[in-house]
């Protein structure tokens, strides 16, 4: 029996699958097996898992009849002969030591599952990489069922940054929603995970890295509401089916009832107007809810605040709900358009800091084409000489001397405004300072919607 299953479950991904793979297969941990589930490629790529199949005989590769997400993860979990299970999606990769930590701390602790946190990846340019780091939180202890039930939101969302033990998932027959396509099919399964689990950890580590430059990801979906709809449809039925009926799974699921609704649909309204489809599924998403708070399954003491307000607005007001998010939406997109657009009209920019603040505003301005970036300074003499992205870093004094006429964009965190001092004293004007204010969320930084067309 390996100690781990893989399941990379593919369609149509050539210009990725090559990295995924060898991800997989490059592992610490070599005892696994390797799952390949292709629903039909017509790229090439099901000629390249042919290629890695032949060399290494771990690899299982299987022809999948439905193209179909959650059809090919469940097929591959009929097939399955691990100890635990992992899942990569075959437009992401993963760092060598993912399986070896994961099933470690799971085989060690008898866990049902061990997660972890996960990186944002994109690759604006060729030769450039942005790795935006995405910890979880709760990390080193066990949790259960309770743990989420006793949350306003899960902490968690997502499938693939974990191993989970197999004898869990078929005893609680927790599978995926078998729909048509690759959207959001994981929502239903990751739900039946924390509402049936026993023990499980999330670990203080990174290893995972979630492409979001691919524009056919599901991430870009339009008709995300309809698939949350179609996922909110199916839990339903597999809690009924499954005997789930006690207040506190149910209320959980209420509660994230509402996120799955409403927090996709803020985002899409960044960049979009509903159809009446995505307004039809909306409002079977309202008379759910509404449903629920009859049942006392939505109360504002086990809600987060802004959430129960905006479901409150959402099921009693909807009028006023879309011009409050229509408001909101263009909010959240003008904190970073704004300054994409403040910042693409400066004829050159010297980045102030190389750490995390500084890679987080490099990759927001370069996924959105900005090539004005002339220069990246630092006061850690250690780094000076060092390539930063495509760019050398120099000291701030060698800076000034090249570039004494660009905007300095100071992105640093914790002493910004002695920067801005060091810059007015080596006679850089005020006007020619700038700040990154902006939140380090990794997924504001790689918002593929803001490019100019």
């Amino acid at each position: 029996m390996p100690k781990v299953s893989i399941i990379l479950p593919s369609l149509n991904v050539a210009a990725y699958i090559q990295e995924c793979i060898e991800s997989v297969i490059h592992q610490t941990l070599t005892d696994i097996e390797i799952l390949c589930i292709d629903a039909g490629s017509a790229d090439g790529t099901y000629e390249l898992l042919q290629d890695y199949a032949e060399k290494d005989n771990r690899i299982r590769l299987i022809h999948s009849d439905r193209k179909s997400y959650g059809y090919q993860i469940n097929l591959g979990m009929d097939l399955a002969q691990g100890e635990y299970l992992g899942i990569v999606e075959t437009d992401d990769c993963i760092a060598p030591d993912m399986y070896e930590v994961l099933y470690q701390t799971a085989a060690d602790k008898k866990l049902d599952y061990a997660k972890a946190g996960f990186y944002t990846l994109v690759t604006p340019y060729e030769g450039e990489q942005y790795l935006l780091e995405n910890p979880l939180g709760s990390t080193g202890h066990v949790i259960s069922s309770e743990y989420f039930t006793d949350c306003a939101l899960s902490p968690d969302v997502y499938i693939w940054n974990g191993v989970y033990k197999l004898s869990f998932l078929r005893a609680f027959d927790i599978r995926l929603n078998e729909s048509a396509g690759a959207a959001f099919q994981d929502c239903g399964f990751r739900y039946l995970v924390d509402m049936n689990l026993r023990s499980g950890m999330i670990l203080d580590r990174i290893f995972y890295k979630y492409r979001r430059d691919n524009a056919a990801s599901s991430t870009y979906n339009p008709n995300f509401v309809r698939f949350n709809l179609d996922e909110c449809r199916y839990l339903r039925k597999k809690m009924a089916e499954t005997g789930i009926t006690d207040r506190a799974r149910r209320a959980f699921i209420a509660r994230e009832t509402v996120m799955m609704a409403l927090s996709p649909y803020r985002t899409f309204r960044e960049h979009s107007l509903p159809d009446e489809g995505i307004l039809s599924a909306l409002e079977e998403f309202r008379q759910i809810m509404v449903q629920d708070r009859a049942a006392g399954l939505l109360r504002q003491e086990e809600m987060l605040l802004d959430q129960w307000i905006e479901m409150r607005l959402f099921t009693e007001k909807p009028e006023a709900y879309e011009d409050y998010i229509a408001v909101r939406a263009k909010a959240n997109y003008d904190i970073y358009a704004n300054f994409v657009q403040d910042m693409r009209k400066k004829e050159q920019i010297v980045m102030f800091g190389s750490g995390k603040a500084a890679r987080f505003a490099m990759c927001l301005l370069r996924m959105n084409r900005l090539e004005n970036i002339v220069a990246v300074c630092d006061n850690d003499h250690r780094k000076w000489g060092e390539r930063y992205m495509h760019c050398k870093i120099l000291s701030p004094q060698e800076a000034v001397r090249q570039y004494p006429d660009a905007q300095y964009l100071i992105a640093n965190k914790t002493c910004p405004k002695e920067i801005r001092k060091q810059l007015t004293d080596s006679g850089i004007s005020l006007e020619k300072i700038s700040f990154y204010e902006l939140p380090l969320n990794a997924f504001g930084s790689t918002n593929l919607f803001m490019r100019e067309k």
